[in-house]
Parts: structure tokens; sequence; C-alpha cells
């Protein structure tokens, strides 16, 4: 995700930056820190639109209300989250359609939750098209739990239902990444959805579905680190 955040505080913009690294990781959201109103403006008059905005609202050129009346005239779907020091403001908020306020300074619960929501938003739910037989199956890729591959075809399991198709495993594997960065191969004939993996053994992982899928031991390590880091990535 690519976040805003305008404050003219430079330790709380550096701060919540910080926070949003450790919580969310540096290779899956870029912070973009701008010090008043009149450059995050600027920087939607020069083309550039982040994904969402963390935007204080008591500033002193251009303070954070007039700011997100001016962000909205660009865009009027991007969530603005207030930062403030004074929850009386927050009424004035639903005038620009506020996603969220965060009363500084931030508690990390808090931010952790407004991140998890604020992905939710973002976030649509890729489709995954398996051809069958003529037709076209398409499936909600957040519902397929594991790809198996079985001799020369590969079993596709989701949550209510499975279906078998006459495949490479490579190709499988190719096709999910296309639209999903949530699997993790942890073993060689299986490729997991990390948000339904329940619990982690040694050999093992269990799924939210109950299934019991084998972890290689070469992967052990690899697969419990691929685990954390969605982990932390999704606010699980």
């Amino acid at each position: 995700m690519r976040l805003a955040i305008v404050d003219d505080e430079e330790v709380f913009r550096l701060k919540l930056a910080d926070s949003i690294f450790s919580l969310y990781g540096r290779e899956n959201a870029s912070c973009f820190l701008y010090s008043d109103g009149t450059e995050i403006v600027k920087s939607f008059e020069n083309g550039f639109i982040p994904d969402a905005v963390f935007l204080d609202i008591e500033m002193k050129d251009l303070d954070g209300m007039k700011a997100a009346k001016k962000i909205r005239e660009f865009s009027k779907d991007i969530p603005v989250i207030f930062l403030t020091s004074h929850t009386e403001m927050a009424m004035e908020g639903y005038e620009v359609d506020a996603f969220r306020f965060l009363s500084k300074p931030v508690e990390p619960d808090k931010l952790r939750q407004a991140l998890k929501d604020l992905e939710k938003t973002l976030t649509v739910d890729e489709k995954l098209i398996l051809h069958k037989d003529g037709d076209d199956l398409i499936f909600p890729i957040s519902t397929l739990v594991y790809a198996e591959a079985a001799n020369n075809s590969v079993r596709f399991v989701f949550e209510k239902e499975d279906t078998e198709l006459r495949m490479k495993f490579t190709q499988a594997v190719k096709m999910i990444d296309e639209v999903s960065k949530d699997f993790y191969k942890c073993h060689r004939s299986y490729y997991v959805n990390l948000s339904h993996v329940a619990k982690l053994g040694s050999g093992e992982l269990i799924t939210d579905t109950g299934d019991c899928i084998p972890v290689a031991r070469s992967s052990a390590q690899d697969t419990k680190k691929a685990l954390f880091d969605f982990v932390r990535r999704s606010g699980r």
C-alpha cells in the first residue's frame, strides 16, 4: 500500500511511519511524508494518488479539514484517516467522508485495526478461473485452501468443494501467483493459502478446514517465516 502521512510535526511523521512498517512490513507498505496540507495537495495536483492518507487535522498553513476537502476534488473514494488530539473535531470529518479518526498519540492496537480495515477496503477479491470440460469455473481466490499435485493432475481444494484438473503443478502455481501472493509451497506437492493456516507443527500444518498438510523438513523454517510474515502483513 502507498500511504501518505501528513503532519507538521516531523517526529510524529517518522514515528507513525515506523509503526506502520513494524506492523505491516516495509515490503508491503510505502510511506510518503508531508509536512503540511499544501504539500499533499500539490502532490495530488502533480498526479500522485496514494492508496490512503493519514492526515493531521491541526496544521498551520493548510489544516487537515481544508486539505481533505481539496483531496476530495481529486478523489471521492480515497480513504482519509484523520489524526487529532481533539476528538470533538470528529463530527466535522464526516463532511469529507473520513475513513477513521485516530487520537494522538496513536495507540498500536488501533493503528493495527485501522490498517487491517484499510486493507479490506482496498483489496478486491481476485478470481481464479479454472477451465474444465468446456466450462469456466470461477472461484474467489480467498476460498482456495490449497492446491495439491496428484500424478498428472492438480486438485484444487476450496472451502466448500474441490475440483481436479489435468495440468502440471508448476502451471497451477503460476496461475495462482497471478492473482494472489498469499500462497506458499510448504511441500513439493502442496501450495497452501497462508490465510487458511490454523496451526503449524514441526512436520505438518492444519488448515482452518481441518485438512492436514505435510511440511517438508527442508522447507520447515521457510514455511514458518512465510507464515509469520503473512500474519504481520495481514494483521491476523
